[in-house]
């Protein structure tokens, strides 16, 4: 018990390290918020933050004393064994950080090989998995090795992305302002998911840091060195860690462009000729990107042959797996056949987006996701109700930044229920999908004009 182990998220240090950190973060959070004195939107900055790290706290203990071991604890081992390497030797950052994965001819591997755990340098084996505790590490250094220091930091990346993505779309929609908190900001799913140690967390901010830079240069364009290196910064975390995220919002921002750009035209036949052109040029575009994705050890999973495997592979995954079956649930079968997959989706769209269902709940835990599910379902229905399906598709395809939004969250959502099998792993998988959702939603309710800006619901309820 003299050297850390990931077997412990909670260790007495956390007792000096933890509070040292949420000063540290709390003096800064503070400073920044300063920068939105005197607007309406200053009221969900610090409440953001501060519950993020409550929420940090509950995931530690959670993963501590309920899920007991799991990918959060690898990770942590992970990040243990490279604080243990640096502190001995500072070149073995240069070690660390040239790789993109843990191989057996790095001089940092010994470490991840006779740890406590002894199976650590085969999870890092993976370019996926080996991200986290690089971008984990330096918060280590900083905060003696304190788990809950790391998750705290690593929750304010996540903020961070979060406020971005709320202050893009409360630019465009500023009388929204508190329907597009709860969608960024609030959602349980997004505070709970997005503050541990998990590859869900990095992602979650990368998203909105990338977006929020992607939109001022592409479609305010505004011009600023700080948008392009995070940018690229932000790309470079979802391509080596979940590059399927990356692919999603590229090719819907992608969309947003270009309807953007098809709204200027103001000739119906002329707009209709550029659509032609611009879907079969993407098309062709398109094949020589699979193509060359194809040759990436990260991204060959993308090729149209991989894409149908990899769906089988992660169904069987957790098929097999008998870990936490009480929450796992059958998903339609996909063959060797893009038409297969295709089926499957509006199950997948169901399944991210409106389970667990009454009947699925098997903890607590599902009780809080049964009900944040049941949110989206309720608005769907009124949004469809009101509407109709005619009336609420129309609204989405009049808006650029409606159709971004939607198809993100469809496609994504769609892929994601398909191909998981449990609910614990999905409500992680699915927060990429979820504020983009809601967005959608409110907006469409919004656009129609037969919905209170005010209210999510009714007077009565919120």
């Amino acid at each position: 018990m003299e050297e850390y182990t990931s077997y412990y998220l909670l260790w007495p240090d956390d007792i000096i390290w933890a509070p040292v950190c949420l000063i540290v973060l709390s003096i800064f959070v503070y400073k920044k918020s300063q920068r939105y004195k005197d607007t309406v939107i200053r009221q969900y900055y610090l409440p953001a933050f501060y519950l993020r790290i409550l929420f940090a706290t509950l995931f530690t203990l959670v993963s501590q004393y309920y899920f007991e071991f799991a990918d959060t604890n690898h990770y942590y081992q992970a990040v243990l064994d490279m604080h243990k390497a640096v502190v001995n030797d500072y070149g073995h950052l240069k070690d660390i950080y040239s790789n993109l994965k843990l191989t057996s001819n790095n001089p940092i591997y010994p470490y991840f090989l006779y740890d406590a755990l002894g199976i650590t340098h085969l999870y890092m084996a993976d370019v996926t998995n080996y991200f986290t505790p690089k971008f984990a590490l330096p918060f280590s250094l900083l905060f003696g090795k304190s788990y809950l220091a790391i998750c705290y930091c690593m929750s304010l990346w996540a903020f961070g992305g979060c406020w971005r993505l709320f202050k893009m779309f409360y630019r465009m929609y500023p009388h929204l302002h508190k329907k597009i908190a709860i969608a960024c900001l609030f959602m349980p799913s997004l505070l709970f998911w997005g503050t541990g140690m998990l590859k869900d967390t990095i992602c979650l901010g990368a998203i909105g840091y990338s977006l929020y830079a992607a939109n001022n240069l592409f479609i305010r364009k505004k011009y600023r060195t700080s948008d392009v290196l995070m940018l690229l910064f932000s790309g470079y975390l979802l391509f080596y860690i979940k590059a399927y995220i990356l692919i999603s919002l590229l090719a819907a921002f992608l969309l947003w462009i270009f309807m953007q750009v098809r709204g200027l035209i103001q000739d119906r036949l002329l707009r209709q000729i550029t659509t032609i052109l611009v879907v079969g040029i993407a098309g062709v575009a398109a094949f020589f990107v699979i193509q060359g994705f194809a040759s990436s050890e990260i991204t060959a999973q993308f090729t149209t042959d991989n894409i149908v495997k990899a769906a089988q592979e992660q169904q069987q995954m957790f098929n097999r797996n008998k870990i936490g079956t009480g929450s796992n649930f059958k998903v339609a079968a996909v063959d060797n056949s893009i038409g297969s997959m295709l089926a499957a989706f509006p199950l997948g769209i169901v399944n991210t987006f409106f389970r667990p269902f009454p009947w699925d709940i098997r903890s607590p835990f599902m009780v809080l996701s049964f009900m944040e599910s049941f949110a989206f379902l309720t608005l769907t229905i009124m949004a469809f109700r009101k509407l109709g399906l005619k009336k609420f598709f129309g609204l989405i395809a009049s808006e650029p930044v409606i159709s971004f939004a939607f198809v993100f969250a469809i496609v994504f959502g769609g892929f994601v229920g398909m191909t998981t099998g449990n609910f614990g792993a999905l409500n992680r998988y699915k927060i990429p999908a979820l504020p983009f959702y809601a967005m959608a939603i409110f907006l469409v309710m919004e656009k129609s004009g037969k919905f209170s800006p005010q209210y999510i619901f009714s007077k009565k309820f919120f």
